[in-house]
């Protein structure tokens, strides 16, 4: 009888103790299918957003070609170059396949060459942009001593290094990028400096008529505070290309020989992309035009381009 009484005190725990655990396996049942659905979520909206980004580069690229070949169809229907109204990197805004476009064209003859420009030039552009004169003169050295080649008999003698880990170079820049190897060219300064040098307009000097703004207030010596205002907006802008101030020693017409083409995009869906594009028209080797850079670039018209996208591309014409 006590047996029996105990078997019947007992079997409401073993059903409670098994109503618990159909109550936990439910809930791990569901948290399991909650985190399969989200982690399907997350990989369907990754996927999604791999796809806009790559239609996005895919837009920058193509108008970035439909710029080239227009410039090119110019300089074989002019021989003296493209029109000039079209190089000063002034942005052209444009529709393609729904997206908004922002298009700008930059002559490099307007920028320093960091392997031809004249020390005057150097420092010139280094004090219009703030640096102290002792600061841009110690730069400009580091500049000439790294794209300077090596002196004395089988070129053992070496420059000293400075503030970077290794020697400077002591040959020609071969892309800009490697102004950041540079003694004394800080991250601050590098990307300050890297909008204004170029490696492919070969000149001493540049061409007032192509300069960015910011470089070209820099060098006729406007208040820096206008030169700020000009690296942040640099258009519209009031400059006078013909302006007295600018040196003319430093003065020089480009050739219209390279030329970089920036195109930034946004989609409907909000996904950016930015490309550059170094397009040379005269290469060396005899060939019609050549690509000599294809690189990510920054944004900076999103504001003017949600305007577009948000007025679903009214009174902007197609690319």
């Amino acid at each position: 009888m006590i047996g029996r009484k105990a078997n019947v005190s007992r079997a409401p725990k073993r059903a409670g103790f098994a109503l618990l655990a159909v109550i936990w396996g439910t809930g791990l049942i569901a948290m399991l299918i909650v985190a399969f659905m989200t982690n399907g979520r997350l990989r369907l909206q990754t996927a999604l957003n791999v796809a806009r980004a790559t239609e996005a580069a895919y837009i920058a690229e193509s108008a970035i070609n439909l710029a080239s070949l227009s410039l090119l169809a110019k300089r074989d229907a002019m021989p003296g170059g493209p029109d000039e109204n079209l190089s000063t990197g002034e942005p052209k805004f444009c529709v393609l396949d729904r997206a908004a476009v922002a298009l700008a064209i930059e002559d490099e003859a307007g920028k320093i060459d960091l392997n031809a420009a004249s020390p005057e030039l150097i420092t010139a552009a280094l004090t219009g942009f703030g640096l102290n004169d002792g600061r841009a003169r110690d730069v400009t050295a580091a500049i000439l001593a790294f794209r300077a080649p090596p002196e004395g008999v089988l070129g053992t003698v070496r420059a000293a290094a400075g503030d970077k880990p290794f020697e400077p170079k002591q040959a020609l820049f071969e892309t800009t990028f490697e102004l950041d190897q540079v003694s004394g060219v800080d991250p601050a300064l590098y990307r300050a400096l890297l909008p204004f040098v170029t490696v492919y307009s070969k000149a001493p000097g540049v061409d007032p008529r192509m300069t960015p703004p910011a470089l070209f207030a820099a060098l006729a010596g406007f208040p820096i505070e206008d030169v700020r205002a000009l690296i942040e907006t640099p258009y519209p802008n009031g400059l006078k290309r013909t302006d007295p101030r600018f040196p003319g020693t430093f003065a020089m017409q480009g050739e219209h020989a390279a030329l970089l083409i920036r195109a930034e995009v946004l989609l409907e869906s909000g996904q950016t992309a930015s490309k550059e594009a170094l397009l040379d028209m005269r290469p060396p080797n005899g060939r019609q035009f050549a690509f000599r850079e294809i690189r990510g670039g920054a944004s900076r018209y999103v504001a003017r381009l949600r305007a577009i996208i948000a007025s679903n591309g009214a009174g902007v014409p197609d690319c």
